[in-house]
């Protein structure tokens, strides 16, 4: 728990600010205070406010109305780079970081460009860049280029930036969703450390636990308003909880009795698929052009079973297979020419071989699949959501009179959908653009699991997601497992993978490292393999 002993002197004070997006405020007469020295959270549902506060004072958005104040001093903040002048700095949930340059050139970069006057030589800024990265404990591998290093490396490179540019204002945007355990524990210690040397830090995060443990205060967020400002040691996580979702949070648990059937619904077996070095295809996943040296370093090896009535998690570190995999199981005619047939590959579904068929064929064959990247894979963003509910399954017969689709009908369908999902707003003809995050992957959860599939694909199906949502999402798969339906669980969220999982097996650099059952799930030991650092 983060100590109270803090000194209280306010450094940044809101005062009723608005912003408005058509005819929607997004953030509506919003007041708090952030205290200097301190790590403050925010929290809230998706589409509470918070995110958006947050890029006001970065100088992303304007408001529309409502005052800023820094150091008692009213200011205005419409730029970026006026939020630098007085030592703003954002790290966002997406890293801004170059990949085909170094640890090194990565800082130097955004300091010529923040700061293109100095006349330091390069000997010494990196000298100065060394020094600070000593200062707050950074272990940093100067040389090597960012897209050969782990997601928590390339977040404390992101810190440094900030910190080099003497910024005193931190403000980090769901700053763990892809940080594996040991990376979770590493990167709070960070915080701490941070909030040691003075600076001031603004959490946004979903993870409750995260707040309990390291901010001093609390802000909650709801519909566009502050509901209030707390101590954190004052607040429970289930307390924290209501108050951003308005009523009690009760994850539904597993019935771990009830055993998975001996039926193996999905097989995957010597599944070898090795890259062409002289393809030229840019729309194939396995051409080399693009990929960084890691990425080219290995081959992918997919061995596995998975029952009916069972929930398989996949745990890694994102980019050592996991879209490979996922692209594999919807498109396998794809990777023909890459699989090694020589190895008798096979990848059975409910007992038919789908090594030749078309990604529509295997749709039709009862699969679900929560996409990652819910608004481009997982949608058509232009289009109203009743028109979204359909997608994949518009053929399906179910939905057409007279051999056209139905409008009247799915309107219905997908309005009824909706409203036992929760969402949010409780109309189904705005474009599905216009909804929060976790409103749009409620909708597809809701389209993927209408038509009782028997094997779900879900991959990262609670990333940036509020608690409310990650509650019903996880109790409706619970219930799609318990009517036998097989379920592929790739998520960074090892909480999540621990909680539903039957079994978990860690994926890195293409291949399945490790497999644990139930009774051995270990987040620290399952993070070890993720790493590499225990083989």
């Amino acid at each position: 728990m983060a100590s109270s002993f803090v000194q209280k002197k306010p450094l940044i004070e809101l005062k009723q600010v608005s912003k408005k997006f058509g005819t929607r405020w997004a953030n509506e007469e919003v007041s708090f205070v952030v205290n200097k020295g301190q790590i403050h959270g925010l929290i809230g549902e998706n589409g509470a406010g918070k995110s958006t506060i947050m890029k006001i004072l970065f100088g992303l958005y304007q408001a529309d109305q409502g005052d800023i104040f820094i150091n008692s001093a009213k200011v205005n903040i419409r730029s970026p780079l006026d939020a630098f002048k007085h030592k703003i700095g954002m790290v966002h949930q997406h890293f801004m970081l170059s990949p085909a340059h170094t640890a090194l050139e990565n800082i130097l970069l955004i300091q010529d460009h923040q700061r293109p006057f100095e006349i330091y030589s390069q000997a010494t800024k990196i000298e100065k860049i060394k020094a600070k990265a000593k200062e707050f404990n950074f272990e940093i591998p100067w040389n090597k280029k960012v897209s050969e290093l782990p997601v928590g490396i390339q977040q404390r490179i992101e810190i440094l930036k900030l910190l080099n540019l003497e910024h005193e204002i931190l403000i980090f945007d769901e700053p763990t969703a892809v940080l594996t355990p040991l990376e979770i524990e590493e990167f709070l210690n960070q915080l701490q450390q941070l909030k040691q040397k003075g600076k001031t830090i603004i959490l946004i995060t979903h993870k409750l636990k995260e707040v309990k443990k390291v901010c001093d205060l609390v802000t909650v967020f709801k519909k566009g308003r502050c509901l209030g400002t707390f101590p954190t040691e004052s607040l429970s996580e289930a307390q924290m909880a209501e108050l951003m979702v308005g009523r009690h949070v009760a994850f539904q648990k597993r019935n771990f009795r009830k055993f998975p059937s001996a039926n193996i619904l999905l097989r995957l077996k010597n599944i070898l698929l090795k890259k062409n070095p002289t393809s030229g295809s840019s729309s194939n996943a396995f051409t080399n052009e693009g990929k960084t040296e890691k990425e080219n370093k290995f081959h992918f090896n997919f061995n596995f079973d998975l029952l009916q009535g069972e929930i398989l998690g996949i745990a890694g570190i994102e980019g050592n297979g996991q879209n490979e995999l996922i692209d594999f199981l919807l498109n396998p005619t794809k990777y023909k020419r890459y699989l090694d047939s020589s190895q008798a590959p096979e990848y059975q579904l409910t007992g038919d071989s789908f090594l030749t068929k078309s990604s529509q064929k295997i749709r039709e064959k009862a699969l679900a699949i929560f996409p990652e990247d819910r608004l481009h894979l997982g949608s058509i963003p232009s289009m109203r959501a009743f028109e979204n509910f359909i997608l994949g399954y518009q053929r399906k017969r179910s939905w057409q009179q007279g051999g056209l689709l139905s409008w009247k009908k799915i309107k219905e369908i997908s309005q009824e959908r909706f409203n036992t999902f929760q969402v949010e707003p409780k109309i189904n003809n705005l474009s599905f653009n216009s909804y929060s995050g976790g409103n749009q992957q409620k909708m597809v959860v809701a389209r993927e699991l209408f038509h009782s599939p028997d094997f779900i694909l879900a991959a990262h199906p609670t990333r940036g997601v509020d608690i409310g949502a990650i509650e019903l999402i996880h109790e409706q798969l619970i219930q799609a497992q318990e009517r036998g339906a097989g379920i592929l669980l790739i998520s960074s969220e090892l909480d999540e993978l621990t909680k539903l999982s039957d079994r978990i097996l860690v994926i890195r650099e293409g291949k399945f490292v490790k497999s644990f059952i139930r009774s051995e799930f270990d987040e620290c030991e399952i993070g070890e393999y993720m790493l590499g650092t225990k083989e």
